[in-house]
């Protein structure tokens, strides 16, 4: 592993990329760093008593819930930079989500208790964090509308964009098997696969397995 900053760790998820130099000390002071996760291992589940929030360092992981016939929803990826779990530093945890390395994965994590009381002494911080959650909400009914006025068709390629314009490539790896990518876009994997090869048709994407390039016209 290349030598890690707690600082530059914590700064790198939007949650605190707004945040003073000496309020991100603070939060790095309380917060463990670079656990390590094997691929396919669960980082978090229901019950396991880990209460807080995690920052993806090295590596991705999935977020997913089973229903009570043990069906897996893919709820989201979470990559190096992203976190997850924030939720549960404001208010006391009801863990109903699980999630799973997708490859070997280092994981930082702060605990509630140890947050709440920093957000007692620093008012500034709760500010900017509001703040930030604005925006998340924001991001979150664009997914919404995704899922619920587009075909699958136009999801599809929604999303691809999308990532393309994250990662700052036209050329890039799904983060998501195919049948965990059509949970999270609400369709099946039969009918991913049959837009796949519509969208690649049209000359709007090239596909070669995982990889996907979007098509610039």
């Amino acid at each position: 592993m290349k030598k890690h900053s707690a600082v530059a760790c914590i700064s790198r998820a939007d949650l605190f990329s707004s945040l003073s130099s000496d309020a991100l000390k603070k939060i790095a002071a309380i917060s463990t760093h670079q656990e390590y996760f094997p691929r396919n291992t669960i980082i978090r589940q229901p019950g396991d008593g880990k209460e807080g929030m995690i920052f993806m360092d090295e590596g991705s992981a999935k977020i997913y819930s089973l229903n009570e016939d043990g069906k897996e929803t893919v709820l989201g990826v979470i990559n190096k930079g992203d976190y997850a779990g924030q939720q549960s530093l404001f208010k006391e945890p009801n863990h109903e989500n699980y999630i799973q390395a997708l490859q070997d994965t280092y994981v930082c994590s702060i605990n509630r208790d140890d947050f709440q009381n920093l957000l007692k002494k620093t008012p500034d911080l709760v500010i900017n964090l509001l703040n930030t959650f604005g925006e998340k909400l924001v991001a979150a009914e664009t997914n919404s509308i995704r899922r619920n006025s587009m075909n699958a068709k136009d999801r599809l390629m929604d999303y691809l964009v999308e990532q393309s314009q994250k990662l700052g490539s036209a050329r890039f790896s799904l983060p998501l098997k195919k049948k965990d990518l059509a949970s999270y876009l609400g369709t099946s994997p039969e009918t991913l696969s049959r837009q796949l090869k519509l969208l690649e048709k049209e000359n709007k994407i090239r596909v070669n397995r995982r990889e996907i390039t979007i098509v610039k016209n």
